[in-house]
């Protein structure tokens, strides 16, 4: 149940970690640890009791890495691979039979996720971004720079590619680098441009 709720809630906002892959990390997680026990009681007395645990706490790192994205100057999905590792961590807590351990930490992770996700978009440091944009005319740059800031991002500079415009259609590639939070999404730029100008090309560098 825990890893459902915590597994809802990163798949409500979009995360690729969801709903399935925290359940199955912690059903491993718990039965590894319910091997431990057996092992130590039914075959070797003398066993350690913790020496799969840790190695599940070790071992979930890959996983976590699969959800780290890096993206120019942008790292996301830190949040997510934490998720996953004290996802983990419940999981051996239940197997262990500490269940009051695992329902508190399940409910702190879940507030932190959520409750606190809107607090930190509004107060996290602003980080850099560069986009690339092909536009069809000069005189849609305002159009373009209005459309960044309406969308929450801070212009730092704008730099534009002579050597990339085409002289008979007077297409232009504009550089942009922007100061924008850790939660932007630049998508926004991009609906909210096609809505008033043709975008020829536009990506994150």
């Amino acid at each position: 149940m825990s890893a459902g709720l915590i597994g809802y809630e990163r798949g409500r906002v979009g995360r690729a970690a969801g709903l399935r892959t925290h359940i199955l990390v912690a059903l491993g997680a718990c039965v590894v640890m319910i091997l431990d026990q057996y092992l130590v009681v039914y075959v070797n007395p003398a066993s350690d009791p913790a020496r799969l645990g840790a190695q599940v706490i070790n071992g979930i790192g890959f996983l976590g890495a699969g959800t780290i994205l890096v993206t120019g100057k942008r790292v996301t999905g830190l949040t997510t691979a934490a998720g996953l590792w004290t996802t983990a961590c419940v999981g051996l807590t239940y197997g262990g039979g500490y269940f009051e351990g695992g329902l508190l930490v399940t409910l702190v992770m879940l507030s932190v996720m959520s409750a606190l996700h809107k607090l930190e978009g509004h107060t996290s440091t602003l980080v850099g971004m560069e986009l690339a944009v092909e536009i069809e005319r000069s005189e849609d740059i305002p159009c373009l720079l209005d459309t960044v800031r309406i969308c929450g991002g801070h212009v730092v500079n704008v730099s534009i590619d002579d050597e990339t415009k085409n002289a008979a259609k007077g297409q232009l590639y504009v550089r942009l680098s922007l100061k924008v939070g850790r939660n932007f999404d630049s998508a926004a730029i991009l609906n909210g441009l096609t809505q008033k100008i043709h975008v020829i090309m536009f990506k994150e560098l």
